[in-house]
């Protein structure tokens, strides 16, 4: 029971984190000296009955609108403001695009009819997704209006701009910018039961268009990044991870002393050899594994900025937890499996980790700060525990065959994601659709945005093992596992030159981690040190 309540405890975190922070889509700093930052004008957070669903596929920096003008539709006239994307990819731009399409409002039309792709501007074009997902480079503008074809209602009008042959907002952003100006006569629903949630802008296969140019960064960039987190990695590792095996020996020892004192009392334990001498599977696999489940799936709710007591939410959570159900029982059980048909005497049970709440949190955290869409759920909860001491070369075994696995899963059902998710999207309100799409989008986001910290080299992840066997083996794992989170998940650049966005951040967060684990060590080597010299000077002659 104590392990219950202290996973309990992990979900204060984001809920204290997620409830008092600011709206995900608001980074009001990035629209400073606008047009907007002015009297006459007032941030605000848009009701998501008020934001179209094509609008909710990317994160918008701020929404702005008239400050002495009635708002709601319950004043008898429209609603009107505006949606800034400062610093935006042109990969938005398509994504919004391709929503809006799909959905249904550009029938026989399309969201950018004026365009300059560098030889000059071209006026009365229609443009569709596709056609902008197939430049060879970002125009310099794109733009259009339309309305919605389906129901006659409802105005949007689009510019983006270099922020060099052409800017937005009076020429306050220097980079490339998104303002979509939104005038609506209906509301939309936001948290029904068959709305989207975040987990339908995962990106599908058809939208990943990589150059030459891009993939050489894309490989790079992962070959580099591996090398910035595995040597630091190393150095963290030395200095948290033998006060971290102290912990783990202090625990065994407890329980150890518990289940003696409760045989001495009359108990069984939790596990008893039966009759041939194999131990029998653990009592905790039986009752908490799937309260181990739930608790993650909740904690990974909170990725949707949405998530809360709604329909919407009820859905989420119920396709976060058959998603982790099935990742982690399918790829664990072919590792069971095989393990068993190499190693007969490798008996293993698939437990849950609860130690992985905190990575579930943290992953949570960090797309919520980052703005990371479609988020970060992190899916390898679950593990093998064998009967006996496992060699450093089956330990690395069973990693290699679980990641592997893992990401075959993911990919798979990234292919049922670009196949559902088209579908979904053209049948606004359709339950079934839409819950398929979503469940395909978890299980490979899980798979996927899993590698990057579950090969982490520190403590007791499976990175650890992995590096602790074989530093080459791990590398190549590693650099493997970041080039599927980078296709699947980033905005691949189309040349080292632009990289920027959300490939940016990540690359960012990495560097920090390298510097921050450096830094530990090094600052634990001085202690270390100086405490040596003071054992010395005490030390008689």
């Amino acid at each position: 029971m104590t392990r219950l309540f202290l996973a309990l405890a992990f979900i204060v975190l984001p809920l204290a984190a997620l409830s008092t922070a600011s709206p995900a889509y608001a980074d009001e700093s990035a629209c400073a000296g606008s047009y907007y930052d002015q009297s006459g004008f007032e941030f605000f957070t848009p009701e998501l009955r008020y934001v179209p669903p094509p609008l909710r596929v990317a994160a918008w920096d701020c929404a702005v609108r008239d400050a002495d003008r009635p708002f709601g539709l319950d004043t008898g006239s429209a609603v009107e403001y505006t949606l800034v994307y400062a610093d935006v990819d042109f990969d938005v731009v398509v994504r919004i695009a391709r929503a809006f399409e799909e959905q249904g409002w550009l029938t026989n039309f399309a969201a950018i009819t004026s365009i300059d792709t560098g030889e000059g501007m071209q006026n009365s074009v229609l443009y569709s997704a596709d056609q902008l997902a197939a430049l060879d480079s970002p125009p310099l503008f794109a733009g259009g209006r339309f309305g919605n074809a389906a129901t006659n209602h409802d105005i949007i009008s689009l510019s983006y701009a270099d922020g060099d042959a052409y800017t937005t907002n009076g020429g306050a952003f220097t980079t490339p910018s998104l303002v979509i100006d939104v005038a609506l006569t209906e509301a939309f629903a936001g948290d029904g039961i068959a709305d989207p949630s975040v987990l339908s802008g995962l990106k599908s296969i058809g939208d990943v268009a990589v150059t030459p140019a891009g993939a050489a960064a894309v490989g790079g960039t992962a070959v580099v990044l591996t090398l910035v987190i595995g040597y630091p990695g190393s150095l963290l590792n030395s200095v948290i991870g033998p006060r971290y095996d102290q912990f783990v020996e202090r625990m065994r020892k407890r329980r150890a002393a518990r289940r003696s004192k409760s045989a001495g009392a009359g108990g069984t334990g939790s596990a008893v050899p039966d009759q041939a001498g194999t131990p029998a599977r653990s009592r905790l696999f039986g009752w908490l594994f799937v309260p181990g489940l739930l608790i993650a799936s909740v904690i990974s709710g909170f990725v949707d900025p949405s998530f809360g007591l709604n329909a919407m939410s009820a859905r989420l959570l119920v396709t976060a937890f058959l998603s982790l159900l099935v990742f982690n029982v399918a790829a664990w059980f072919l590792v069971r499996v095989i393990m068993r048909r190499r190693h007969p005497d490798a008996v293993a049970t698939v437990k849950f980790r609860w130690g992985s709440l905190i990575l579930v949190t943290v992953a949570v955290l960090i797309a919520r700060l980052l703005e990371f869409h479609p988020g970060i759920i992190f899916g390898l909860v679950a593990g093998l525990v064998f009967a006996t001491t496992m060699s450093k070369a089956k330990n690395a075994m069973v990693v290699i065959l679980g990641t592997g696995f893992g990401l075959a899963v993911a990919l798979l059902a990234w292919v049922g994601f670009s196949v559902v998710a088209p579908i979904a999207a053209g049948a606004p309100g359709n339950l079934l659709l839409v819950s398929a799409s979503e469940f395909f989008s978890a299980v490979t986001i899980e798979g996927i945005a899993s590698l990057p910290l579950a090969l982490l080299p520190l403590l007791a992840l499976d990175g650890h093992k992995l590096f602790d066997y074989n530093k080459w083996l791990w590398l190549l794992c590693y650099v493997i596992g970041l080039l599927a989170f980078m296709l699947v998940l980033l905005t691949i650049p189309n040349s080292w030159g632009e990289i920027d966005g959300d490939f940016v951040r990540w690359i960012v967060l990495f560097c920090v981690f390298g510097v921050v684990a450096v830094a530990v060590w090094a600052i634990h080597t001085v202690f270390e040190r100086r405490k040596a010299a003071a054992t010395a000077q005490r030390v008689p002659g």
